[in-house]
């Protein structure tokens, strides 16, 4: 890092202590601050947080503005029990509870945009984002495979009419650029990201070399158009571009060469509480490497169907849906597809003042995997004024995604790969202790029986994975949160987790998959036109005797005008390491080496 680099680092560190420590000191009148969110995915029609039995996480803008995040990414990392993935091709992949991203729903407006299970968090800016929802723990009755940990659904912004352009520059070349246009009923935003020389981001499995991050370029554009009231068209186009080189007790070697190139398309009718959804996904994935060359494409198309009625005092929520899956790996001249159905269904009836039972169940086809019935019961019990507990059972399953199933240039086909299911329990409280304080506590059980996981082997000598069923998966914790809004100028949120996810194979006992312990925390504090935030996350007792993972964020915002804004992020500010190996939940580095970005933004 250069000198100039290093004296602007450490002004900004002490500038951002200097903001923080202030609160405490603080004891203006408070504004109106009501923490009592909204969300639709918990139940697929609108209800408060607190009224939700589940354990669910909500930022709307303001929050997400508070943590300066500039992708969805920077911004569910924060979740208590979130498990993280990164591979060297430039994803982060994100779970809940131990579960991979196989098993977590993305969604964006209630559609599913993962693809092969692959879907890049870190390419969707939040310049289109009015908020993300976050249900943990099984959803397989409303949103069908794949949701067997937990939903992440990202809201979009509309009817937006407010225009932006952004330029931002950094350490290691880090750039980004941003413009967003918002015309009468259609809204476009445009983004580029890129870095050279990310440092080592992994390590291979058993052997003594490393991949370092030489380029990483991320292109995103989305357009929304809303045609009336009642019709809305999306689009969403990705391009990314990763190289890397590999380090071999300090000699550098050709490593490899990826590009992606994904699509997303829906049209979505809405009339009252019928909606109606047809999309389509695409996914061009090419990587290069010597003697391990791959291409592989992928494209599914579907419609999506949902209704609520009113039947007494029950309401009932139905809903229906299809999709084809199609993919193809030219380097194995190996294609594969499938058929997917479901019909559901989930009531909310009113037992008394204080009680209402939730119960539902999706009857789920998924060719080569057959068909399964997962029921849900959920109960809330209200003890007091915006005063809640829970309980929530359901049963889970996951089909073996096509490419997992038929394989690819680097896996073994193995089309007698079995569909995930199993049970999931959870225990809550949610207590919204004033307007601007809110507490959440919940305790889970998860029980998977067919646990799909990948095993390495070798085939002629060279590397290859085969995707296998295990036994069990198993986790059993207890997660907590507390946010507040201490007064005008000053909040913060806690957050803890604490777990024992244990995976057990046809040749090995039960053996942990994933971190223990987790915490997080957030600090905002506003004085004039300046904003400071800090944002922890700690990660303790991993497996394979990995060190614990600590990562603080921070960044400044300066208000010029009206329109113009400076901002300062600094990401891994103690400049720690995570790179480590040996297990798929675990595998690849998670902090990048201490870096800056310096944006100018503009609004008109």
């Amino acid at each position: 890092m250069s000198s100039m680099s290093k004296k602007m680092l450490n002004s900004a560190v002490a500038l951002g202590c200097l903001l923080v420590a202030a609160p405490v000191m603080a004891h203006e009148a408070l504004d109106e601050y009501v923490l009592d969110p909204i969300m639709v995915t918990a139940a697929r029609y609108e209800k408060r947080d607190v009224d939700i039995p589940a354990a669910t996480e909500i930022f709307d803008s303001k929050k997400i503005e508070k943590l300066g995040a500039n992708t969805v990414m920077e911004v569910v990392k924060n979740i208590p029990g979130m498990t993280l993935l990164a591979p060297p091709s430039g994803n982060t992949y994100v779970g809940f509870r131990g579960l991979e991203r196989r098993n977590v729903a993305i969604l964006m407006n209630g559609m599913h945009l993962s693809q092969d299970g692959n879907c890049d968090l870190e390419s969707i800016s939040t310049d289109i984002v009015e908020r993300i929802e976050v249900v943990k723990g099984g959803s397989t009755v409303l949103y069908g495979s794949g949701a067997s940990a937990g939903v992440i659904n990202i809201i979009t912004k509309k009817n937006a009419n407010a225009n932006k352009i952004l330029v931002g520059y950094g350490t290691d070349h880090r750039f980004k650029g941003a413009v967003k246009v918002a015309v009468d009923k259609l809204q476009m935003s445009y983004s580029r990201q890129q870095s050279r020389e990310r440092g080592i981001i992994y390590k291979n499995r058993g052997v003594d070399n490393y991949y370092n991050g030489d380029k990483l370029k991320k292109d995103s554009l989305d357009l929304q158009y809303n045609l009336n009231d009642n019709l809305m068209f999306e689009y969403m186009y990705r391009e990314k571009v990763a190289d890397c080189s590999i380090l071999d007790k300090g000699v550098r070697k050709t490593g490899f060469h990826g590009e992606t190139k994904y699509n997303f398309g829906q049209v979505r009718y809405t009339n009252n509480d019928l909606q109606a959804s047809l999309f389509y996904r695409n996914r061009n994935w090419k990587h290069y490497q010597p003697n391990r060359n791959a291409h592989q494409t992928g494209h599914n198309y579907g419609l999506d169907l949902q209704d609520k009625f009113q039947l007494g005092k029950t309401i009932m929520t139905v809903g229906a849906n299809y999709e084809n899956e199609n993919t193809k790996e030219d380097v194995k001249k190996a294609a594969a597809k499938r058929d997917s159905a479901a019909v559901f269904f989930m009531t909310e009836t009113p037992l008394s003042d204080k009680t209402k039972i939730f119960f539902g169940a999706r009857e789920a086809y998924v060719e080569e995997s057959g068909s399964k019935l997962c029921p849900q019961l959920q109960v809330m019990h209200s003890i007091g004024k915006d005063d809640n507990i829970y309980f929530n059972v359901n049963r889970s399953m996951r089909a073996p995604e096509v490419n997992e199933q038929w394989g690819d240039s680097n896996t073994i086909m193995n089309p007698n790969l079995k569909a995930e299911h199993g049970w999931n329990y959870e225990i809550g409280w949610k207590k919204k202790l004033s307007d601007s304080e809110l507490f959440k506590v919940n305790v889970f059980h998860m029980d998977v029986s067919d646990r799909i996981y990948n095993k390495a082997t070798n085939v002629a000598g060279v590397p290859k994975y085969i995707y296998l069923n295990a036994n069990k998966f198993r986790n059993t914790g207890v997660e907590v949160s507390y946010e507040k809004a201490a007064s005008s100028r000053f909040s913060y949120n806690l957050g803890a987790y604490y777990g024992n996810p244990e995976q057990k194979t046809t040749t090995a006992d039960w053996g942990r998959v994933d971190y223990r312990l987790g915490l997080n925390a957030g600090i905002s504090y506003s004085l004039c036109k300046t904003t400071a935030n800090i944002f922890a996350n700690y990660m303790a007792e991993r497996n394979n005797h990995v060190k614990p993972m600590l990562d603080i964020n921070m960044n400044i915002k300066q208000q010029i005008t009206k329109n113009d804004a400076l901002k300062l992020d600094v990401y891994n500010l103690l400049d720690r390491d995570d790179i480590r190996t040996g297990s798929t939940t675990g595998t690849g580095s998670m902090l990048e080496d201490r870096n800056w970005m310096l944006t100018y933004e503009r609004n008109f």
